[in-house]
């Protein structure tokens, strides 16, 4: 008989005690950040209309500590300007997106989709339609106005079997508040811990102004020359993809239109669960 060997019980208890945490959130935006006025057929601005499709990528990073007074809005502190006329590195602990851009399977809406803002084909068709006056084209420049044509587009060029398979279709990421404002979840995962860090972003706001020929709802965060290639025939062009330098160098992609977070989330714990308030629109920042 095999004689058993007493081994102590070794529990699953042990502590790494690594830094990286996850930290989880809210971020709330001003109802005023998801209204806009459409652009009618004749280019005149219609009446204002309140949206959630209006409501760009969320772009959220740790940082060490603000910068109130390098740019005419709260910034994160920088390191040291290595080059002329480039901002400094931030340097973040970590970060994450509410919504993110995505390819809408046609080369004419690239760079204008975000994630977390349709239900269905229908809801997008209709932002570019009914909102922009920009109606979404095939590749021959026929306006596509039928869901079924979409869907068909996003199949083929995608290589998926079903709508659940596309990340720009689905849940919204907002929620409309007893305030009139948009609230969201969001999770920092395995980010360093430092205490009193603080937790900044900001929305990019589609380009929809009334200044002529500024109508296009792109993203400034997208870069349209790079992303997954698409060769079919005589049609060949880049999906576009999020510039990797988004939390490292965020002024270099904030303009006008854009709203970024008031730097007041300040996160002193390690079960801290944060606000992050995106309410300081970049058009009236001082």
């Amino acid at each position: 008989m095999l004689a058993l060997l007493a081994l102590p019980l070794v529990g699953c208890s042990f502590q790494e005690n690594l830094p990286e945490k996850d930290f989880v959130g809210k971020v709330i935006i001003p109802g005023a950040a998801a209204t806009r006025q459409p652009i009618n057929p004749d280019g005149t601005l219609g009446d204002p209309v309140k949206d959630v499709r209006f409501l760009g990528p969320v772009y959220l990073g740790a940082f060490s500590s603000m910068d109130n007074e390098a740019f005419t809005y709260p910034h994160p502190a920088m390191g040291p300007v290595v080059s002329a006329g480039y901002p400094g590195n931030t340097f973040p602990y970590g970060g994450t997106t509410v919504g993110r851009l995505d390819f809408g399977c046609f080369e004419s809406i690239k760079c204008r989709v975000t994630t977390g803002r349709y239900s269905d084909f229908d809801g997008l068709i209709d932002y570019f339609e009914s909102f922009l006056n920009d109606p979404v084209v095939d590749e021959d420049g026929n306006a596509v106005s039928d869901a079924n044509t979409l869907r068909q587009a996003c199949y083929e060029r995608l290589d998926i079997t079903s709508d659940s398979e596309l990340a720009f279709l689905g849940d919204l990421d907002f929620t409309e508040n007893a305030d009139g404002d948009f609230e969201a979840s969001f999770s920092l995962a395995h980010t360093l811990y430092v205490e009193n860090m603080v937790v900044w972003g900001w929305m990019d706001a589609p380009r929809i102004t009334s200044a002529a020929g500024d109508v296009d709802g792109m993203y400034s965060s997208c870069d349209t020359n790079t992303g997954r290639a698409w060769n079919e025939y005589d049609e060949s062009f880049e999906q576009g993809r999020a510039h990797p330098d988004l939390l490292t160098f965020p002024s270099l992609y904030i303009f006008e239109d854009d709203w970024v977070a008031d730097g007041q989330a300040v996160i002193d714990s390690v079960d801290a669960e944060v606000v992050v308030n995106i309410n300081i629109p970049i058009s009236e920042a001082r």
